[in-house]
């Protein structure tokens, strides 16, 4: 398999390479040289054992510039997360930036075991991370649990579903642990914001929109699925690729040129709405000013979340599949292709989701108290 880089997609120049996971954040963790599981050695042999090296040892090709036009982001995520770890307050800025962050590490994490699984998937990127920053509606999810030892979790990263549809994943962040989703129109209709009535896929992996006003209106739930641990949730609307069709100014203006996406935007001129935070069933702009109000209420015991995050990371990527658009538009033998990856990835989870409420059951944890 050609190696790109990891943020380009193109062949690296000046080569280095990158951290999926931040040297800062490995460092934060723990000990940069410990041996981690980094998924089976082969998705479809799992008897085959698992993958193990260090979390210094995960680095994939990059240009030098490109690693380089990065480096304030980890900078500034690197004082985010300190403050968050140490119960510190967070304005809404921060968040846009830790948000920005989790877009990377997600799709770095998706490039990355394609790497280290020779492209099982049969996937070809028609992305890196420089396209992705910013682009779609994201939400973070944070809970927090009780034992405050220092490690680091990444869930969801080595499953079928996520090969084919990079857009939910879990980090755990010593005592924190971070549900990230993040997708075209996520929940932009149920924002208030304009979204498509109908989505497409297309033979060249790209989406067609049949696009429509919004409702400039919330309605709640903004997922129309459960998350069934009690954290604190952050939303943000994003509408940046609206601006990068050739036909977009007209439209653009046309679409997003109201008040109330106007008054729903950090930089309405960017295509960034503003960050939203779920209190008491309600929607609310998160302050501008430093606040504590990401704090979570509730404080699971490390043994239960471990096992419910897990799940639940496979439910919520479930979830983002039924969102799919629609194939009508692809040729039979693509169709054919995508309905047979869509059914082993439900099997596949399916199965998996059985294998962990069974240790969940051996272990004497009830999943039905959260």
């Amino acid at each position: 398999m050609i190696k790109v880089c990891v943020f380009c997609g193109k062949q690296p120049k000046s080569k280095t390479l990158e951290h999926v996971i931040p040297r800062w954040l490995i460092e934060l963790t723990g000990d940069p040289n410990r041996v981690a599981i980094f998924g089976d050695k082969d998705i479809l042999n799992p008897e085959l054992g698992k993958r193990r090296f260090s979390f210094d040892s995960l680095r994939f090709p990059a240009c030098e510039a490109c690693n380089n036009q990065f480096a304030s982001l980890e900078s500034d995520t690197k004082v985010v997360v300190r403050e968050i770890l140490s119960d510190s307050s967070v304005s809404a800025g921060e968040f846009n930036t830790l948000l920005d962050w989790f877009d990377k590490v997600r799709v770095s994490l998706w490039l990355g075991f394609r790497y280290l699984e020779k492209d099982v998937a049969g996937v070809t990127p028609t992305f890196h991370i420089s396209d992705r920053i910013g682009l779609n509606d994201r939400m973070l999810a944070i809970y927090k649990q009780d034992s405050k030892r220092t490690a680091i979790n990444v869930i969801g990263c080595d499953l079928p579903s996520f090969h084919y549809t990079p857009s939910c994943f879990t980090l755990r962040i010593n005592n924190y642990w971070f549900l990230n989703i993040s997708c075209n129109d996520l929940f932009s209709r149920r924002i208030g914001f304009p979204f498509p009535k109908e989505r497409f896929s297309l033979e060249n992996g790209l989406l067609m929109n049949v696009q429509v006003p919004g409702f400039k209106r919330i309605m709640i739930p903004l997922l129309k699925t459960n998350l069934s641990l009690k954290g604190t949730e952050i939303y943000q609307p994003m509408f940046k690729y609206a601006k990068q069709k050739p036909e977009s100014i007209s439209e653009y203006i046309r679409f997003y040129g109201t008040e109330y996406v106007r008054s729903n935007s950090l930089s309405w001129e960017n295509g960034v709405g503003k960050v939203f935070i779920m209190q008491d069933n309600k929607l609310n702009h998160y302050p501008d000013q430093s606040s504590m109000l990401w704090i979570p209420t509730i404080t699971y015991e490390e043994k239960k979340i471990i096992m419910k995050m897990q799940i639940m990371t496979i439910e919520l990527q479930e979830y983002i599949d039924s969102l799919a658009p629609s194939t009508k538009l692809l040729s039979k033998e693509s169709r054919l292709s995508y309905a047979k990856k869509r059914d082993f990835t439900r099997r596949y989870n399916k199965t998996l989701v059985a294998s962990f409420r069974k240790k969940a059951a051996e272990l004497g944890i009830s999943l039905l108290s959260f």
